[in-house]
């Protein structure tokens, strides 16, 4: 019997296509199995292809989880940012971005929990969540310096804490 992170696929998939199949595939393993179920070998059994093809797309287990993680927070910040554009005002903007980010992490919070422990220690994933965090303390800044008048030094500190 299959397990719910085997899906059949096309032999052929496009580039991009296959890439964002091993992705979900390795996100459903994590759920199913844990994150310890994320080799190579293990992506590509659940995926139908060979290790070698995984290989392709990612240099190890480790860069392929960094993937994902990026991915699922690329996802978030795309949420965000669309809940913040469908509002005219300053409350209303807040509220949709409050929403946003709470519906994604019911929906997704336990993957993206799962990643950022396996990573916590990752050198590249730990520069790559540095600016993340950078970039989000950044906007909530300019957007408090916009909207409220509180100087971007302050608004940085802030929204830093």
């Amino acid at each position: 019997m299959a397990s719910s992170a085997e899906t059949t696929r096309p032999s052929r998939l496009p580039r991009s296509e296959r890439r964002e199949h091993l992705l979900d595939v390795a996100a459903q393993l994590i759920l199913d199995k844990g994150i310890e179920a994320v080799t190579m070998e293990g992506v590509a059994t659940a995926a139908g292809v060979s290790k070698g093809l995984g290989y392709a797309y990612f240099a190890n287990s480790g860069t392929l989880l960094r993937a994902l993680l990026n991915r699922e927070v690329r996802k978030l910040n795309e949420r965000v940012t669309t809940a913040f554009a469908t509002e005219d005002d300053f409350e209303a903007r807040l509220r949709a971005v409050i929403h946003a980010w709470f519906d994604h992490i019911e929906e997704q919070g336990v993957l993206m929990g799962r990643l950022l422990q396996a990573t916590r220690n990752d050198g590249p994933h730990v520069e790559a969540r540095n600016a993340y965090n950078r970039f989000n303390e950044q906007w909530w800044a300019d957007l408090a310096e916009r909207e409220l008048g509180v100087p971007n030094g302050r608004g940085r500190i802030a929204t830093a804490i």
